[in-house]
């Protein structure tokens, strides 16, 4: 009997240290759990805080990227209508926000980017709307303030069409490298101050001819 009770206490002993050394462990995992919560409330207050300062600059981009699209429309003679999307700090509202944009040509209303029967010439003029604006200086609204390369949008156009582009291209007063096959149609040239012509070496010959330069007199 006496051997029993020494074992009985020595086990109740072990069991209380057991539970001692538990409850440490779960009062320093607590400690530890407490203060990674709280780091992360931190952060995600950080992280909402940012991101509502980037929808603040998110909204004036897109007034001023709207008050550009329809600068450039008055330019163009086309109306410009920007649907500004709903923005508010929040993921499901973000994830759905687009920008689209609204054009009427001639008065016929107003269709979207790939909606109704634009002609060619008047979904160049869209893209090079659309284009354009992101390049414009607010400070300096008489002038863009970028560069642009245009692969060929007098392709396939009529002659109407061609002198409509073209003027677009010189009223915006924006810098741009216009490509274009060889034409007899030298208005695609008219929005140009710079021609660079250059050709394909022909067979049996070492080189290619010399890159052809034309410079636009302006008149003062």
């Amino acid at each position: 009997m006496k051997k029993r009770a020494a074992t009985g206490r020595a086990n109740d002993e072990t069991i209380i240290a057991l539970r001692d050394l538990r409850s440490e462990d779960y009062q320093r995992q607590s400690v530890e759990h407490e203060r990674r919560h709280a780091e992360n409330r931190r952060a995600t207050d950080q992280t909402d805080a940012a991101r509502g300062a980037y929808i603040e600059v998110l909204r004036h981009t897109l007034r001023s990227y709207g008050h550009n699209l329809k600068t450039l429309g008055k330019l163009a003679d086309v109306a410009v209508e920007p649907v500004t999307p709903h923005l508010e700090n929040d993921d499901a509202t973000l994830t759905q926000a687009g920008l689209d944009v609204r054009f009427d040509f001639d008065q016929k209303g107003f269709a979207g980017m790939n909606d109704g029967e634009a002609s060619g010439g008047q979904q160049v003029i869209k893209s090079l709307i659309l284009l354009i604006a992101l390049m414009m200086d607010n400070a300096h609204p008489d002038r863009s303030g970028g560069f642009v390369f245009i692969d060929e949008p007098f392709a396939h156009l009529d002659i109407v069409n061609i002198d409509r582009v073209a003027g677009f291209l010189k009223a915006t007063r924006a810098q741009y490298l216009i490509t274009t096959p060889i034409t007899h149609n030298v208005n695609v040239y008219d929005p140009a101050m710079l021609t660079l012509v250059t050709y394909k070496k022909k067979p049996g010959e070492a080189w290619a001819p010399r890159i052809a330069r034309l410079v636009r007199q302006v008149d003062d």
